[in-house]
Protein backbone atom coordinates (compact mmCIF):
# COMPACT_ATOMS: atom_id res chain seq x y z
CA UNK A 1 0.00 0.00 0.00
CA UNK A 2 1.21 3.65 -0.76
CA UNK A 3 2.00 5.50 2.07
CA UNK A 4 0.06 9.12 0.75
CA UNK A 5 -3.34 6.85 0.24
CA UNK A 6 -5.71 7.39 2.20
CA UNK A 7 -7.43 4.94 3.99
CA UNK A 8 -10.25 3.03 2.62
CA UNK A 9 -13.25 3.10 4.83
CA UNK A 10 -12.16 6.72 6.14
CA UNK A 11 -11.86 7.73 2.36
CA UNK A 12 -15.45 6.43 1.32
CA UNK A 13 -17.16 8.19 4.17
CA UNK A 14 -15.37 11.46 3.31
CA UNK A 15 -16.47 11.12 -0.09
CA UNK A 16 -19.62 10.09 0.61
CA UNK A 17 -20.36 13.19 3.26
CA UNK A 18 -19.12 15.61 0.22
CA UNK A 19 -21.56 13.84 -1.92
CA UNK A 20 -24.44 14.60 0.28
CA UNK A 21 -23.31 18.30 0.48
CA UNK A 22 -22.84 18.77 -2.57
CA UNK A 23 -26.46 17.08 -3.27
CA UNK A 24 -27.74 19.19 -0.39
CA UNK A 25 -26.50 22.28 -2.07
CA UNK A 26 -27.89 20.96 -5.34
CA UNK A 27 -31.75 20.85 -3.79
CA UNK A 28 -31.01 24.32 -2.59
CA UNK A 29 -30.47 25.35 -6.21
CA UNK A 30 -33.07 23.67 -7.90
CA UNK A 31 -35.70 25.01 -5.16
CA UNK A 32 -34.44 28.56 -5.39
CA UNK A 33 -34.66 27.95 -9.35
CA UNK A 34 -38.40 26.46 -9.17
CA UNK A 35 -39.31 29.27 -6.83
CA UNK A 36 -38.07 31.89 -9.68
CA UNK A 37 -39.38 29.56 -12.92
CA UNK A 38 -42.66 30.14 -10.74
CA UNK A 39 -42.94 33.74 -9.96
CA UNK A 40 -42.37 34.19 -13.50
CA UNK A 41 -45.38 32.19 -14.60
CA UNK A 42 -47.42 33.84 -12.17
CA UNK A 43 -46.40 37.32 -13.14
CA UNK A 44 -47.13 36.45 -16.93
CA UNK A 45 -50.64 34.78 -16.00
CA UNK A 46 -51.66 37.83 -13.86
CA UNK A 47 -54.57 39.28 -15.31
CA UNK A 48 -53.36 42.94 -14.44
CA UNK A 49 -51.65 43.90 -18.08
CA UNK A 50 -48.47 45.57 -16.99
CA UNK A 51 -48.41 49.92 -18.11
CA UNK A 52 -52.55 49.13 -19.42
CA UNK A 53 -54.41 51.48 -17.28
CA UNK A 54 -57.74 48.92 -17.59
CA UNK A 55 -60.19 51.75 -16.76
CA UNK A 56 -59.21 53.71 -20.05
CA UNK A 57 -57.71 50.65 -22.22
CA UNK A 58 -59.88 48.98 -25.67
CA UNK A 59 -61.04 45.90 -23.94
CA UNK A 60 -62.26 43.13 -26.06
CA UNK A 61 -65.46 41.82 -24.45
CA UNK A 62 -66.86 37.96 -24.86
CA UNK A 63 -70.28 38.22 -23.08
CA UNK A 64 -72.87 35.20 -21.77
CA UNK A 65 -74.63 33.78 -24.43
CA UNK A 66 -78.29 33.90 -22.48
CA UNK A 67 -78.64 36.32 -19.77
CA UNK A 68 -76.63 39.05 -22.05
CA UNK A 69 -75.41 40.77 -19.70
CA UNK A 70 -72.70 38.92 -18.17
CA UNK A 71 -69.20 39.30 -19.16
CA UNK A 72 -67.60 36.26 -19.46
CA UNK A 73 -64.31 37.43 -20.05
CA UNK A 74 -61.74 40.38 -21.62
CA UNK A 75 -60.51 38.63 -24.54
CA UNK A 76 -58.11 41.56 -24.81
CA UNK A 77 -56.64 44.77 -23.97
CA UNK A 78 -54.58 47.58 -24.86
CA UNK A 79 -54.13 51.30 -25.24
CA UNK A 80 -53.64 51.68 -28.93
CA UNK A 81 -57.24 51.58 -31.37
CA UNK A 82 -55.31 50.12 -34.38
CA UNK A 83 -54.62 46.97 -32.38
CA UNK A 84 -57.66 46.77 -30.61
CA UNK A 85 -59.66 47.11 -34.07
CA UNK A 86 -57.30 44.07 -35.15
CA UNK A 87 -57.59 42.23 -31.76
CA UNK A 88 -61.66 42.22 -32.29
CA UNK A 89 -61.31 41.08 -36.27
CA UNK A 90 -58.98 38.54 -34.94
CA UNK A 91 -62.07 37.65 -32.14
CA UNK A 92 -64.86 37.69 -34.30
CA UNK A 93 -63.01 35.04 -36.31
CA UNK A 94 -62.07 32.78 -33.26
CA UNK A 95 -65.56 33.24 -31.61
CA UNK A 96 -67.95 33.91 -34.45
CA UNK A 97 -70.48 32.23 -32.84
CA UNK A 98 -70.29 34.75 -29.31
CA UNK A 99 -71.23 37.96 -28.62
CA UNK A 100 -68.30 39.97 -28.49
CA UNK A 101 -68.06 43.69 -27.91
CA UNK A 102 -64.99 46.53 -28.63
CA UNK A 103 -64.90 49.06 -25.54
CA UNK A 104 -63.58 52.14 -24.21
CA UNK A 105 -65.23 52.49 -20.82
CA UNK A 106 -68.51 52.35 -21.55
CA UNK A 107 -68.62 53.27 -24.75
CA UNK A 108 -69.31 50.47 -27.07
CA UNK A 109 -67.40 51.11 -30.61
CA UNK A 110 -67.74 47.72 -32.08
CA UNK A 111 -70.05 44.78 -31.26
CA UNK A 112 -70.76 41.40 -32.87
CA UNK A 113 -73.73 39.58 -32.61
CA UNK A 114 -73.85 35.88 -33.66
Amino acid sequence: MVENEPEGEVYTLGMLERLREDLRLFGNAKSELYCRIDTLLRELANPNLHEINLATAFRIELWDRYGRDHLRMVIAATSSISVAHAAFDAAVRQYGGERLTLRKGAMVLRSHEP
